[in-house]
């Protein structure tokens, strides 16, 4: 099995996130003899966006419900729910327990990246990108994201990553560097499609790297999709949520396979 570790990871994701009902759970769309994916537009999201969700597997702890709270839709699964609007046209989070495979569109956002181990640099990312969205009197949506690349290593070890906190609109400030702060870099991102797993709970590096081998296992299984990309973290919660019923989901980027032979392991 292909394994990709991810140390230093809990204490950066304490910090991730921020502060009616209807089933959302939309019909596969089309898949194209080569393997991809026909982009549709989820009920209720805006059009033209190109994302959908389609359920593979797991076993969720409760279905999507959808309410309003201080006039922002949020969602709830279980004991999970979220109290900040996503993007608009942002796929709904995964149920806890469940795995599906989603198409993100483009979002503009601002990140702050670094190669120091997340034990000692998960400050260094989150407060510069709140100050940023304060200077710029941009709210705050869910989920903010995380991306890892590189070995395995202790948490203290120099690695790659990027923490972002997403903006509502592309309409909300201008892409490049935050003339106020060189580390806060404003950039749309492309669209992605990702396999990804729902959790619930106390976020760190054992239980990402435990939903990460599922994630992987399935991709075992299924020749025609490869990882695509580096590991990503979504939050919903912040510190203001119970530890145990913090809403997070562990992805890879996945895109079809230019090879029909299986995955090594």
């Amino acid at each position: 099995m292909r394994r990709i570790h991810l140390a230093g990871l809990g204490w950066v994701l304490l910090c991730a996130g921020a502060g009616c009902s209807s089933l959302f759970m939309p019909a596969p769309p089309p898949v194209n003899p080569d393997g991809s994916i026909e982009a549709q537009t989820p009920p209720g999201q805006p059009g033209g966006t190109g994302s959908f969700v389609i359920r593979v597997g797991g076993k969720p702890e409760g279905e999507i419900s959808a309410f309003l709270w201080k006039g922002q839709l949020c969602y709830r699964a279980g004991r999970c729910r979220t109290d900040t609007k996503l993007p608009e046209g942002y796929p709904r989070p995964t149920p806890p327990g469940a795995m599906e495979i989603k198409r993100y569109p483009e979002v503009r956002r601002a990140e702050v990246s670094g190669s120091e181990g997340l034990g000692w640099s998960g400050s260094r990312g989150f407060w510069p990108l709140f100050r940023h969205i304060s200077r710029r009197d941009i709210a705050m949506t869910a989920p903010v994201e995380m991306e890892f690349a590189g070995a395995a290593g202790d948490a203290n070890e120099a690695r790659e990553w990027r923490m972002a906190f997403l903006y509502e609109r592309a309409d909300l400030g201008p892409t490049g560097t935050d003339p106020s702060d060189a580390r806060v870099e404003v950039r749309d991102m492309p669209p992605v499609t990702v396999l990804t797993i729902g959790v619930r709970g106390r976020r760190g590096l054992y239980p990402a790297e435990h939903e990460l081998e599922k994630l992987l296992r399935w991709l075992d299984a299924r020749p025609d999709w490869e990882p695509a990309g580096p590991v990503r973290v979504l939050g919903y919660n912040g510190p203001n949520f119970r530890a145990d019923d913090r809403w997070w989901e562990v992805q890879l980027p996945i895109r079809p396979s230019t090879s029909k032979s299986p995955a090594p392991r």
